[in-house]
């Protein structure tokens, strides 16, 4: 069940910290509720913290599962799929671009789920933003943050996203089979 946090300030939505002055994860580690720990770490508590999971989501790009237009998709499609079944958790793609009004093109184009209003009208206990774009995550996590008390993890190819409870940089799709794999561990031994 959502529970939202009585300070929101829309002043605070609005002009947030700017994210420069945040601490982003280094090589080899990740960010974890704040602190800086190391990667293996962080992938251990991500596995437990979506298989206590009561109702775990994943949001990624359009272009991952959607389509197949994009290089390697097949691949990162089939990898999401399989953490996916690993944790129990529904796939939801988010937009990647905003259409370009009033003449979208509808082949291409799909303006699907934006994660903080989805968040905000299901019961999701755990999302997991995986290859989702960077300026689109930052805000929607700063939302999530500020306005929800959901768990979030990203799984992020580049820098990483410090309002995420657990960040994870340069998670390319052997990190996410890496995790798989420790999930499944877990799941045997439970």
């Amino acid at each position: 069940m959502i529970t939202y946090k009585d300070d929101n300030a829309y002043q605070q939505l609005l002009s947030p910290d700017p994210v420069s002055t945040m601490p982003h994860p280094e090589k080899g580690k990740a960010l974890m509720e704040g602190q800086m720990v190391q990667e293996k770490e962080a992938l251990k508590k991500i596995a437990e913290i979506c298989l206590n999971a009561k109702k775990p989501v994943i949001f990624t790009p359009g272009r991952i599962i959607l389509w197949t237009w994009e290089e390697g998709a097949p691949e990162k499609a089939r990898v999401l799929r399989d953490l996916a079944a690993a944790i129990g958790a529904e796939i939801l793609p988010i937009m990647d671009v905003r259409p370009d009004y009033p003449q979208m093109r509808t082949a291409v184009e799909i303006n699907p789920y934006h994660g903080d209003l989805v968040i905000g009208h299901n019961k999701y206990d755990v999302a997991v933003f995986m290859a989702v774009d960077c300026a689109y995550a930052d805000v929607t996590l700063k939302i999530i943050k500020d306005g929800t008390d959901i768990y979030t993890i990203a799984l992020c190819g580049k820098l990483g996203h410090v309002d995420a409870s657990i960040t994870l940089c340069n998670a390319g799709l052997a990190k996410i089979e890496e995790l798989t794999e420790i999930i499944n561990e877990m799941k045997k031994n439970k």
